[in-house]
């Protein structure tokens, strides 16, 4: 079907305009005019834009991509199903910063008391529909109905591999706030999330939530969950509580911001980073573990924990290359390498690669 005249045939088209009305996991486009406020949404594109130029996608290198798929020859999932459980929650001190990676960019923070969540997609599959799309290679270690009451829900895009319809109908009775990016805050609001619990803020805004002053910073990616894309924007975040502050990166490419967001907000107790789902035809948009201890480096270091692998088979190399060159590029004194459920501590080193034994 040939999208390059930019002529959508009417059949397919009718066929998306059903699905989106039908088929509340599309979430719902913003009002544009609550968007125009923002120095990233340029007018006469009509979407939100990179601080630096972006290639979403490389179509010029589609065929060869198509072709590598086709080839195979990766190692895309783990040879045998994994099964991790939470451990300790119980012993969890009262103050600090603990740590527990449920898989992808889903990362379940104590941080002074106070549960705050990333990116939650703990449900099967990272798609619109529960029985097609990319399943997890493990159930998340918390299941759903036992995630404790959150005081914050921090959502980087609105990507299905980082924002799950299913998870968040589950979660919104449970969660206080919910802080976005420009834009997304619509797919909340179509899902029945109280507009007053979403606090939506733009680079550089601030919100505040239990003991965490919420910087939402930059990001170089894109957004969008169905045909029309960068209508909402994509952020990372600085967690600061006063006392200890973590960096979440969300899904970015490389790009001098991390140096500026490391002078602005730096140093860091974690930089929580992705290291997955990169290729050479889409290299804007997502950081590979070299350019990930690049970014982290201009952050200006301290404890870095990989997210953004080991999940989801999102891309063409092999699901263990992530974690096997990010090994490579940074030294263990840096990094933190936990078993998907285990609560950690920033300063804390677990022993062994569980990926190779689980």
């Amino acid at each position: 079907m040939d999208f390059g005249s930019g002529k959508t045939p009417a059949p397919f088209l009718r066929c998306v305009i059903m699905l989106h009305h039908l088929h509340p996991s599309f979430g719902r486009l913003p009002d544009r005019r609550d968007l125009t406020r923002s120095p990233q949404f340029d007018p006469a594109k009509g979407r939100f834009v990179n601080p630096v130029a972006t290639d979403a996608m490389n179509l010029g290198r589609l065929p060869e991509v198509l072709g590598r798929q086709i080839k195979g020859g990766q190692e895309r999932t783990p040879p045998s199903p994994w099964t991790f459980a939470e451990a300790q929650r119980e012993r969890l001190a009262p103050t600090g910063v603990q740590v527990n990676w449920l898989g992808h960019a889903s990362v379940l923070l104590h941080i002074e008391g106070h549960y705050y969540l990333t990116d939650p997609v703990l449900t099967e599959r990272a798609a619109p529909f529960p029985w097609l799309g990319p399943a997890r290679f493990f159930p998340s270690p918390i299941a759903l109905d036992d995630m404790p009451p959150l005081q914050a829900i921090l959502l980087s895009h609105d990507h299905y591999d980082h924002l799950d319809y299913e998870t968040m109908l589950v979660l919104q009775g449970r969660t206080q706030d919910f802080v976005v990016p420009l834009g997304v805050d619509a797919h909340l609001r179509h899902w029945g999330v109280d507009p007053a619990r979403i606090q939506v803020l733009d680079w550089g805004e601030t919100a505040t939530s239990g003991p965490l002053r919420i910087t939402a910073t930059p990001a170089r990616h894109f957004s969008g969950r169905g045909m029309v894309r960068d209508q909402s924007l994509w952020a990372s975040y600085v967690l600061d509580s006063g006392t200890h502050k973590v960096y979440f990166g969300g899904d970015s490419g490389i790009f001098p911001g991390y140096r500026e967001i490391g002078t602005a907000h730096g140093p860091f107790d974690l930089c929580i980073m992705p290291i997955g789902a990169y290729d050479p035809a889409w290299h804007d948009i997502h950081l590979n573990p070299e350019e990930a201890v690049a970014a982290f480096q201009d952050l200006g270091g301290g404890t870095f924990l990989p997210i953004h692998w080991g999940t989801f088979n999102l891309a063409l190399h092999s699901w263990h290359d992530p974690i096997d060159r990010l090994c490579e590029a940074l030294a263990p004194e840096a990094r933190l390498l936990p078993a998907p459920g285990t609560w950690v501590r920033p300063d804390d080193r677990p022993t062994g690669r569980w990926w190779t034994q689980a």
